[in-house]
């Protein structure tokens, strides 16, 4: 049984039933976590997908089950609870005494729906099951880039997965988000052959379509997350060789890219990315100094409402630019005032900590590698996106956390060192 979770009723009718209802569960929740990158896959109302729909199938038959965790973070519930209480009430509050309530209401509706409903729906499981649910993930990234790959090949101008400057914004709908995501996708598939779950051969296989996806987004946050992750997990790993490994392997590509890269990079990244590495000219990377003008902008205005918030989605309306800064801490300043922020921070903190009692137990620091590895590039990508509930962030986010808190344990790798 689920630990921590409402044990199952006694008299809930027979066993095969009750096994039958765990297994449709259990495909429900693999199958959220599958679409969960592809929010092509959604309604146009509202931000829904098609993943939020099976996530909250899943959520119901739990419910039928009785598996609902009570204590999905452990001991660190009620602060997990506590942060997810203040990032949502200083974002209602400004968005009832300054913004739009209805706005405010939905935006809220989407954190709790990331931060307190995904939790319940992927912590507090086995740990052979979160292990399972870490590979969905990395195939599914790997799915969704090896599917814009197909399209830069056979159907460049598809309007649905390009955007009109030729970056790829396939079933994520975003550029900078398949950037992030693709990062998020290499250091899942190598922390996967880091612990022995997949063979040298399949990890070429995997990452090859997520590092092409990479470059056919053209997004510099991405290369830079992406740069972040690997050398993170590498530095995380504690091996020397590892390190060094590593280094120069990075050594060498960032050679080849500055020196061959004109003949080998897809033409939208040397336009966006690869002329900036070379010339050390910013105004060549895409929209940086734009967002350098919104980020002041928004420091301007979070000097007039520290405490109460614009309200949700009002940050937009009130900019000179018309547009959201593209910085999570600074738009959840600006939007719920420090309330918000501070619920956020404490957020992020508790991942850490989870993050560190893993990396601490040597039978599961690598369940600790993957948290700190990819809690450092979300903490360094949100100085360029805006809100973060879109289920594609929070679930790979959400995973390493879940492997930490399963207590997993490493055993065929630890053999293989000891060989």
């Amino acid at each position: 049984m689920t630990p921590n979770a409402i044990p199952i009723s006694s008299h809930s009718g027979s066993p095969v039933r009750s096994t039958t209802s765990q297994e449709i569960e259990r495909l429900l929740v693999i199958a959220a976590v599958f679409l969960s990158p592809m929010t092509y896959l959604r309604t146009d109302i509202v931000f829904f997908t098609l993943s939020d729909l099976v996530a909250s199938a899943a959520f119901v038959v739990m419910i039928a089950n009785r598996r609902v965790p009570l204590r999905p973070f452990a001991d660190m519930t009620s602060f997990w609870l506590f942060s997810v209480l203040l990032l949502c009430s200083g974002l209602i509050a400004g968005s009832l005494l300054n913004g739009d309530p209805l706005t405010g209401a939905v935006g809220v509706i989407q954190y709790v729906f990331s931060f307190v409903c995904i939790p319940l729906l992927l912590l507090g499981r086995p740990a052979r099951e979160t292990m399972f649910l870490c590979k969905v993930m990395a195939f599914s990234l790997v799915f969704v880039m090896l599917h814009g790959v197909l399209y830069s090949v056979f159907s460049p101008d598809d309007a649905r997965f390009f955007s009109r400057n030729g970056r790829l914004t396939g079933l994520i709908e975003r550029e900078n988000g398949v950037g992030l995501l693709a990062g998020v996708g290499i250091v899942y598939v190598m922390w996967l052959y880091f612990i022995s779950q997949i063979s040298g051969i399949v990890f070429l296989a995997l990452v090859a379509p997520v590092a092409y996806g990479l470059l056919l987004s053209a997004s510099n946050s991405g290369f830079i997350v992406a740069v972040v992750g690997i050398f993170g997990i590498s530095f995380f790993h504690g091996s020397a060789k590892h390190i060094l490994a590593f280094i120069g392997i990075g050594a060498l590509a960032l050679a080849a890219l500055f020196l061959f890269g004109q003949y080998f990079l897809p033409e939208v990244f040397q336009e966006r990315v690869y002329g900036a590495l070379t010339t050390g000219d910013s105004s060549e990377a895409g929209t940086f100094d734009g967002r350098l003008l919104l980020i002041q902008e928004a420091i301007y205005l979070i000097d007039r409402s520290i405490w109460l918030g614009v309200g949700v989605d009002q940050h937009r309306l009130i900019s000179q630019y018309g547009a959201p800064v593209h910085n999570t801490y600074l738009l959840l300043f600006s939007e719920g005032g420090l309330v918000s922020l501070l619920g956020f921070v404490c957020l992020l903190l508790t991942l850490a900590f989870v993050g560190w009692r893993s990396f601490s137990n040597p039978d599961t620091r690598w369940s600790g590698v993957l948290m700190f590895t990819i809690l450092l590039m979300f903490a360094v990508a949100l100085n360029g996106v805006t809100h973060v509930y879109g289920r594609f962030l929070s679930v790979p986010l959400l995973l390493p956390a879940a492997i930490c808190l399963s207590g997993y344990r490493v055993r065929r790798h630890r053999k293989r060192e000891h060989r």
